[in-house]
């Protein structure tokens, strides 16, 4: 009896409050407490969110009625469960590399609201809570890469064009569905022709669907090297859950669109000599794993496709995090300028070959089990051409990281480059440690992942004879393929690709940007014009000088988008409460 009284009383506490309510009040004790403070509360209340979910049994939940039809804040469930858990581990290590790396206040503060936007996405259970959380995504991120300023100012309005679009299908989608089936909670499936097609061009962007991808490696370069982890962390993957939702039973079209995705940006990707930016076409790359499997249409490929999200997640946001460690100790990340580096940043090093050893499949390590559950469930339903499509891109994947790490850390330095190495704090080397473990955890101990996933992974064995061959022969041919270009890798010169292959979307996409800061500083003059005003109608005494548009402007809005957020979440949950 007492043990039933306490697993009621845990559930109840556990649905008392959403998961995410933590991310809203962690951004706004960051934008206003010192970056010690909001760094801890940040680290603490996120990762908190992990056994928050894992303790939930499936099916708890918490529905609202604001506005007189049902919203389900968040549901726990087998899709759910370790997307959510996965977001939360990773908030809480971005958290602590912000503050590593020197983070300002406010990009922690932006940086946490955009965080618990995602997990508000993976987390609802109707799509009218999800729309929301989806804009507020859009919304919080292009601030967040707005922040920062300089040259990531261009990048973080074609963001927010880019994600206005696919916002605006995905509500027509919505919308059409609702009309369709008459509520907004998930019931299974998403209404077939016009709706699904709206919501799948929607999604397509935040995907970055060849064609609507132009935006991951034009905004993840960009940034502090914080916010390129948190963006990298979340946005895709939220997507590659919501693809889940939309059309469970699988789509052909989609898998094809997944083996594009593959094969375009791994080639592009082995072209680069930015680590974010090499790193940003792998994020594409790896995504078109995930939907190749989602669109195979059965019980083994959404579990692939979660697997690798969850594995994704873990060793792609280290290697971000190591990107970012180059910029932050040795001033630069152009593979070009770097060498020599593996004796003089030995735990870096060590972390970058976890990293490289997860993504490429090498056994032992997360991206060999989930990637092969993924190449499997293709092998066995999808066409024998889109397998092969999978392992060419592994094998383009051996011979990126083959590249970043000799260039990096294993041949001597240039010649001309005085690379002076700047010590790390304990922090940061805490942040690559924690970061590698899951990748060599999920590795050795694979029931530890593939148990916990939706779908069916029952019946694949990762360390079968035929898996480990096929890895192995994969790895042999990306590290010879690799020694034979490394000399004419090492000749082309430092070119943007979209300029060459798409003249005509790089110059829209600029143009685009132009039109849009243009417009952006009249509203600021504007604002600051309105704010003077403002202050000598009410002859505010002493009051001070008002900086630049551009400052005014994001500052203003920043802190107005974290406290809005805090607002919606408490009003939400006020609602719920009986009224005497």
């Amino acid at each position: 009896m007492s043990d039933l009284l306490l697993a009621v009383l845990v559930t109840d506490l556990l649905v008392a409050v959403p998961p995410w309510v933590a991310f809203l009040l962690a951004a706004l004790v960051a934008a206003v407490a010192p970056r010690r403070v909001g760094a801890a509360v940040g680290v603490l209340a996120t990762a908190l969110t992990v056994p928050w979910l894992l303790l939930a049994p499936n099916g708890t939940a918490l529905v609202v009625a604001p506005f007189g039809f049902e919203q389900t804040l968040f549901r726990v469930d087998d899709l759910t469960r370790p997307v959510g858990a996965v977001f939360g581990f990773v908030a809480a290590v971005a958290v602590a590399y912000a503050y590593a790396t020197e983070a300002d206040r406010r990009t922690v503060a932006y940086a946490l609201a955009y965080m618990g936007a995602s997990v508000v996405a993976v987390l609802a259970g109707d799509w009218l809570t999800l729309l929301v959380a989806w804009e507020l995504m859009a919304v919080t991120a292009t601030v967040l890469v707005w922040h920062h300023g300089g040259d990531a100012v261009r990048p973080a309005f074609r963001y927010a064009v880019y994600h206005l679009f696919g916002g605006m299908a995905l509500v027509a989608a919505v919308v059409l569905h609702y009309a369709a089936v008459g509520t907004f909670t998930y019931t299974g499936g998403f209404t077939d022709g016009l709706p699904t097609l709206l919501a799948l061009f929607g999604i397509g962007v935040n995907l970055g669907v060849v064609g609507l991808h132009y935006w991951i490696p034009d905004t993840y370069t960009r940034p502090h090297v914080a916010a390129s982890l948190v963006l990298a962390s979340f946005t895709t993957k939220v997507a590659v859950y919501l693809l889940v939702r939309v059309i469970p039973d699988g789509n052909l079209v989609v898998a094809w669109l997944g083996g594009a995705m593959v094969l375009y940006a791994v080639t592009q990707a082995i072209l680069q000599t930015d680590a974010r930016r090499l790193l940003s076409y792998h994020i594409v790359s790896q995504v078109g794993y995930m939907v190749a499997a989602v669109g195979v249409g059965i019980a083994s490929g959404t579990a692939g496709a979660v697997a690798h999200l969850v594995a994704n997640v873990l060793y792609k946001g280290l290697l971000f995090v190591i990107a970012g460690v180059l910029l932050y100790r040795v001033g630069t990340e152009s593979l070009k300028k770097l060498g020599g580096l593996g004796r003089r940043m030995p735990v870096t090093f060590g972390a970058f070959l976890i990293a490289a050893l997860a993504i490429t499949g090498t056994p032992g390590f997360s991206g060999f089990v989930s990637k092969g559950l993924v190449t499997k469930a293709v092998e066995t339903t999808g066409p024998d051409l889109l397998w092969w499509v999978l392992v060419v891109g592994g094998v383009g994947t051996v011979i990126s990281f083959a590249k970043f790490g000799y260039y990096a850390f294993v041949r001597p330095a240039p010649d001309d480059a005085a690379l002076t190495v700047r010590p790390a704090p304990w922090s940061l080397t805490a942040v690559l440690v924690v970061m590698a473990v899951p990748s060599v955890v999920f590795g050795l101990a694979p029931g530890l992942l593939l148990d916990a996933m939706p779908g069916d992974p029952t019946g694949f064995a990762p360390y079968a004879t035929s898996e480990l061959a096929k890895a192995g022969a994969t790895l042999a041919v990306g590290v010879l393929a690799f020694v034979v270009l490394r000399g004419p890798l090492s000749r082309l010169p430092t070119w943007d690709v979209h300029r060459v292959l798409h003249p005509a979307g790089s110059a829209l996409a600029t143009r685009t940007g132009d039109a849009t800061i243009a417009v952006g500083d009249r509203a600021d003059r504007l604002l600051t014009a309105a704010f003077g005003l403002a202050g000598r109608l009410v002859r505010v005494a002493g009051s001070p000088r008002l900086g630049s548009g551009p400052d005014v402007a994001a500052g203003r809005l920043g802190r107005a988008l974290v406290i809005v957020a805090g607002v919606l979440a408490l009003a939400l949950l006020v609602s719920q409460l009986p009224i005497a």
